[in-house]
């Protein structure tokens, strides 16, 4: 169980998104020009991080009507957090140029609506590589982790490694949850 863990990278989401990839209402994420390593990491863990929440008005209100749908605020969703972990089901490419097309992956990948748009504005105007990764074997952590601040511009839907010892040791922590979890 332990090879798990040596790919294991975390992807920061904006708190609404977290929520939902982790209670499966959505279970493809979008990804631009993911490293190498990536591209072959099927089966390996992803760990679920939350960014902070919004400032803006309409997207503060949105954002605390759908985590207080799952029963979640601030304190039990806290910002720069690991919320829960999930497996890489696969990992394809994506070069759609057609927001029909898109539109029609979303009905059948579970693809959050801001990454259709993210899609088709980053690989049309920035020629981008975008790659869909579907997700299974989501699950929140009984506590998240605490305070583990990502690299430096680190978006919503950004994939990184762990950037020093602290990283390292929440990676781990979150790990040995997982597998701790799995025996029970």
């Amino acid at each position: 169980m332990l090879d798990r863990a040596t790919i294991t990278v975390a992807i920061s989401l904006c708190p609404e998104e977290a929520v939902c990839y982790l209670a499966r209402v959505y279970t493809t994420l979008v990804i631009f020009n993911p490293p190498e390593f990536l591209k072959t990491s099927i089966e390996s863990r992803v760990l679920i991080h939350s960014l902070g929440f919004p400032d803006h008005p309409d997207s503060a209100h949105t954002c605390r009507q759908l985590m207080d749908e799952f029963g979640f605020d601030t304190e039990t969703f806290p910002a720069c957090a690991i919320q829960g972990l999930a497996t890489i089901a696969s990992i394809f490419p994506c070069d759609r140029n057609n927001l029909a097309v898109d539109f029609e992956l979303d009905r059948h990948l579970d693809i959050a609506p801001t990454s259709l748009i993210d899609i088709q504005s980053r690989v049309q105007d920035q020629g981008q590589e975008a790659w869909l990764v579907q997700l299974k074997d989501t699950y929140f952590l009984q506590e998240p982790i605490y305070d583990v601040l990502p690299p430096r511009d680190i978006a919503t839907g950004d994939v990184w490694l762990p950037q020093n010892t602290s990283h390292v040791e929440d990676f781990q922590n979150a790990i040995s949850r997982d597998i701790l979890r799995s025996k029970v």
